[in-house]
């Protein structure tokens, strides 16, 4: 069994008298952790005297301090992207507002479109397409304006399958958020489309698709229409 002890590869930088000693093996090994972080010595993290095994040295965190600048929504195995506890700190970067019920996703939707979304801050398109990536839905909002209502626009949004509960989560949120991002001058209303039947119509040169009143009919026949 070997008693020999581990020594920091830091000796290799210095004269060839200083390598021999045990006590500046030992003291070096020390700093070689906390600099060079899990390399070397500590390459395979199985050092018995290593009080931190999980935790990277000041060089490893230097090399992918790129993270903490890619909020990346969506997970994927194997990308790093910014720790959670960075979101709030790289909002304040672009000056983003993240409410408070936001999850995770949410947060990192807004800040990957943070810097593009600032040059239509205050249009129809950037309330809509912000909208829209809150509720991660594509082409689910509509937004109006009206000629005999000066200054006022209204928020169309089509709810799929919200409970009471959701509607009022999000109805709030989405409240705030259009709130934050129209003139001053202007105010506006949010109207929710709820979905409930629908027919679908999709004609080919071999069939004429769904035709109201030839092929198709809403309601109920009268007594005397033949069948």
């Amino acid at each position: 069994m070997s008693t020999e002890l581990p020594t920091s590869s830091y000796l290799d930088n210095l004269p060839v008298i200083l390598q021999q000693d045990p006590v500046i093996a030992g003291f070096l090994l020390a700093f070689e952790r906390l600099l060079s972080g899990r390399v070397g010595r500590f390459a395979d993290r199985a050092y018995p005297d290593d009080p931190y095994p999980d935790q990277a040295g000041i060089e490893e965190q230097i090399e992918h301090l790129a993270w903490l600048f890619a909020p990346r929504p969506g997970a994927t195995a194997g990308v790093r992207r910014t720790p959670p506890e960075f979101l709030p700190w790289l909002a304040r970067w672009v000056g983003l507002s993240l409410q408070d019920d936001w999850d995770d996703e949410t947060r990192r939707r807004f800040l990957r479109a943070a810097l593009p979304a600032w040059k239509l801050r205050g249009t129809r398109r950037g309330i809509r397409e912000a909208v829209e990536r809150y509720l991660n839905q594509p082409n689910t909002v509509t937004v109006y304006e009206f000629e005999d209502e000066p200054h006022f626009f209204q928020v169309e949004v089509l709810v799929n399958g919200w409970d009471t509960s959701e509607l009022s989560r999000r109805g709030r949120a989405i409240r705030t958020l259009v709130e934050g991002l129209r003139p001053a001058h202007t105010w506006f209303s949010i109207k929710y489309l709820f979905t409930t039947m629908q027919i679908v119509d999709n004609p080919t040169a071999d069939s004429p698709g769904v035709l109201l009143g030839v092929n198709t009919l809403l309601g109920t026949r009268s007594a005397g229409a033949s069948s």
